[in-house]
């Protein structure tokens, strides 16, 4: 019987490279004819948007903007607190070593620190250090022989592969029209000075073509009213569905959620008072589904009877191995400032290091917080930045030292509380873990089985064979053309997978009579 490769496709779902730049971006500001003079900087906002993703060879090309925002006090009593916006380009090369235009671009951006320098009285020079993170991703199809029939004498080496099988993937929006009024006791809304959201997943659940998202939109508003600045939190919860179709019932998922669009009108209440904040918000939810499948590979094959030939490729698997959603809180406090009133506390997160040690992922970094608040000895609005430091344990059933981990942080939300002119701080963190091993496999694309016979006549009928540091049953019954089974038959061997080097292997002759 001809020799019979059985084919198949690994299909993988993989990130081939992740790396992190920093990038400087300036602008200027002057005041238009309409702005009363600068007379302070009460703080700078800037928020980075990614624009434009490319791949060319080895390069991920990132493009984007920083909408920057300045509130001041002016010189015009009559119009104390005002606020200038304008926006700067960037443009950031990533190398990224073995990555093509057939790849699939993904990256983000934020501000690690910003600062402001007033150089008179209607201009502001602008100064904000980016982070930006660029991640390149390939859905590939590999051919591979998962079994060998026909042909005599044919003994085959398989390992099974552990992979995410992507099932699909899609995107939706959800619009949120929603409607506040800023609690009684506070003023009535003059000004908007900052309005911040962040969208956040709850919970997921797959179920036949869709995934099904319960998920938290968080506002924070600081608005000038009552001749102070005001600060406002809101949650706002939702629900919705992104249709993707291959998705089964119970598979796993990746949710991502980004705000896509925001609008919002100060409206009156009933007493005709500006106190109503409408808001209509557009949320992009991108969803991921896919299940973890196992596949034989035949790595190797020989005869035990006739001379073959087999064409080789090195290629490297990536193993998707596990996947570890975490949440944890990190607590810390400051307490060389006098908070008299925080206005705004925002952050984000910045992963060190991480590693395995033993069975367990240590992970560390630091989250920076940027505060906006108001000074109880001089009275006066400052803005502050902190880092605060942390280290996890993650333990997980599986976790070795094979494996690497690939670790998406951020900051889900930021409770504090002013205790005694400290500022006691409470970060809420969601890690997202991809743990992979990578795998250099020499595949097999091509077999062909020939004419000839081994000839074994001339071997002597039994053959002692001292293990060597390294090798295998299969190594040491390829090279002398006979079986696994024939040498622990032939060895009484218990324990196959452990060889001592230094140990002796008796290998007997089977002559082939068709040679």
């Amino acid at each position: 019987m001809a020799v019979e490769l059985i084919k198949d496709h690994l299909s993988i779902d993989e990130t081939k490279g992740r790396e992190e730049v920093q990038t400087l971006v300036e602008a200027e500001i002057y005041l238009d004819q309409t702005k009363p003079d600068i007379d302070k900087v009460f703080w700078t906002q800037g928020k980075p948007e990614i624009t434009s993703i490319k791949i060319v060879k080895d390069k991920l090309l990132i493009g984007g903007v920083v909408n920057f925002k300045v509130v001041y006090k002016s010189t015009d009593e009559s119009l104390p607190v005002q606020y200038i916006e304008t926006t700067s380009d960037f443009r950031e090369e990533i190398d990224i070593e073995g990555i093509n235009k057939e790849m699939i671009g993904k990256g983000r951006a934020n501000i690690e620190h910003i600062e402001n320098e007033k150089e008179d009285e209607r201009k502001v020079l602008l100064r904000a250090l980016i982070n930006i993170e660029g991640k390149v991703e390939s859905n590939s199809s590999i051919e591979i022989v998962k079994d060998i029939k026909g042909g005599e004498g044919i003994e085959t080496l398989k390992e099974k592969v552990r992979y995410n099988h992507l099932l699909g993937e899609g995107y939706g929006h959800t619009l949120i029209h929603e409607a506040f009024e800023v609690d009684d006791g506070m003023p009535d809304i003059d000004e908007v000075l900052k309005f911040d959201l962040i969208a956040y997943e709850d919970e997921s659940k797959v179920v036949d073509d869709k995934i099904i998202v319960s998920g938290t939109l968080e506002c924070s508003l600081v608005y000038y009213g009552g001749k102070k600045i005001n600060a406002i939190k809101k949650e706002i919860s939702f629900n919705h569905f992104v249709d993707i179709e291959g998705a089964v019932k119970d598979s796993k998922c990746q949710i991502k959620m980004d705000i896509e669009s925001s609008n919002y009108e100060i409206k009156e209440d009933l007493e005709g008072n500006l106190r109503i904040l409408d808001l209509e918000i557009k949320v992009r939810i991108n969803g991921k589904v896919y299940e973890q499948r196992e596949k034989n590979i035949t790595l190797d094959a020989y005869s035990t009877k006739k001379e073959i030939d087999i064409e080789r490729e090195n290629i490297e698997v990536v193993e998707n191995v596990k996947e570890i959603q975490s949440k944890e809180t990190i607590e810390g406090s400051i307490e060389d400032s006098q908070f008299k009133e925080v206005y705004s506390v925002e952050g984000s997160s910045t992963i060190l290091d991480s590693r395995i040690v033993e069975d367990k992922l240590i992970v560390e970094g630091y989250t920076t917080v940027n505060i906006i608040y108001l000074d109880s000895d001089s009275e006066e609005i400052n803005t502050l930045s902190e880092e605060i430091p942390f280290k996890s344990y993650i333990e997980s059933e599986g976790i070795d030292e094979t494996m690497t981990p690939e670790i998406e942080s951020t900051v889900e939300d930021i409770a504090y509380e002013i205790d005694d002119s400290k500022l006691i701080l409470k970060v809420h963190l969601k890690n997202l873990i991809e743990l992979n091993r990578r795998k250099n496999i020499n595949i097999i694309l091509n077999l062909e089985e020939k004419e000839e016979y081994i000839d074994k006549s001339k071997r002597p009928s039994i053959t002692i064979y001292i293990v060597q540091s390294g090798d295998s049953l299969w190594n040491i019954a390829k090279r002398y053309n006979t079986t696994v089974d024939d040498i622990i038959s032939s060895n009484d061997i218990s324990s196959p997978d452990t060889l001592m080097p230094g140990e002796k292997i008796i290998i007997e002759k089977n002559v082939d009579m068709n040679f």
